[in-house]
């Protein structure tokens, strides 16, 4: 089987691309072709691939406006000013076979995926792992509180089943059904969400570890995402994948990000791996990566934050981040009165 990796990027992501792809080359097992959706990285296409070359991988560029044409041309308007977070469900138009692993920029990758690319996807044309959202976020798209909801930032993707059951047009007529300024995690997500409900295979939580998934006690995050181990993951499960997870994904915003001042005050060794291949693949880059270490170092609130680790004022620190932006307050007021009706 041909395995695949697609990134989309852009020259303001694309040390952040560096930084995830070389972790994952310098694990991997098995050969790859690597895939960048890419927009406006002009010289800085060079760092790419640099690393690609070092580990004798081949590299291929496409250029984001041969996919934003086709969703202008269906009358969708740019999301966050551009067309890139929809740029990945167009891959199955560039490769024809195999499987074709998905990563966001932000993530940091522990240990060979080699066994990810041979998951069983029950016939489906994708895998990813069930996101810890709060329930409001299916009823916002027509969805049952308790139906399964993936996070779209790793996705597994089977390229032939994708050509049959044609996952970009499935994708343009999801998006004609949502309306695109009430999303609430992320226009993409949902949209995927919506194209592919019930479609998808469930892949381990250590797929995609994220920051909540990675500290909060299963128990926390049942109560307040009303979930439970038949509709999102076993205590088991959770368990297994925290010890060795695949993927670190630093999602869920600045406070979650280790190149962010904001966010260093409660960063584990994962973060600090990030931080020193960061500086070896960019002693002179755009992170003051030393200024960051300091922070996180001398912070009381990151001391702080790690001996509450697991109880119910680090998921209140966590929910009112989340939802720190009162752009979002009209979404959960609808969502709230949908989610009592």
């Amino acid at each position: 089987m041909t395995n695949h990796v697609l990134y989309a990027t852009d020259k303001n992501y694309c040390e952040l691309c560096a930084v995830s792809l070389y972790s994952l080359l310098s694990k991997l097992s098995c050969s790859v072709t690597i895939h960048i959706i890419e927009s406006d990285l002009e010289e800085r296409k060079e760092d790419l691939i640099k690393i690609a070359n070092e580990f004798s991988c081949k590299i291929n560029f496409i250029p984001i406006k041969d996919i934003s044409q086709r969703l202008i041309d269906a009358n969708i308007p740019p999301y966050r000013g551009g067309y890139s977070p929809y740029a990945r469900f167009f891959i199955s138009d560039y490769v024809d076979e195999g499987r074709i692993l998905y990563l966001d920029c932000d993530t940091f990758i522990r240990r060979d995926l080699s066994p990810i690319f041979e998951f069983d996807l029950e016939g489906n044309p994708l895998g990813a792992v069930i996101d810890q959202s709060t329930s409001y976020v299916n009823v916002l798209i027509g969805h049952k509180k308790k139906d399964l909801y993936f996070n779209s930032g790793i996705l597994l993707f089977d390229a032939k089943k994708c050509k049959e059951e044609d996952v970009p047009g499935k994708f343009l007529d999801a998006v004609k059904t949502i309306d695109l300024s009430n999303t609430f995690l992320g226009a993409d997500q949902e949209i995927m969400n919506v194209a592919f409900f019930n479609k998808f295979a469930k892949l381990p939580v250590g797929a995609n570890m994220m920051f909540t998934t990675r500290y909060f006690k299963p128990k926390h995050i049942y109560a307040v995402s009303s979930k439970s181990e038949e509709n999102y993951y076993t205590e088991d499960e959770f368990n297994e994948g925290r010890v060795d997870p695949y993927i670190i994904h630093f999602a869920g915003g600045a406070t979650y990000q280790p190149w962010r001042e904001e966010g260093v005050y409660y960063l584990d060794e994962d973060a600090d791996s990030w931080f020193a291949l960061c500086g070896e693949l960019y002693p002179d880059g755009r992170y003051d990566l030393k200024k960051l270490r300091d922070i996180k170092d001398n912070s009381p609130k990151r001391r702080k934050f790690f001996r509450t680790a697991g109880t119910m004022p680090m998921l209140y620190n966590f929910l009112k981040g989340r939802y720190r932006n009162l752009k979002l307050l009209p979404k959960r007021i609808r969502a709230r009165k949908a989610f009592k009706d």
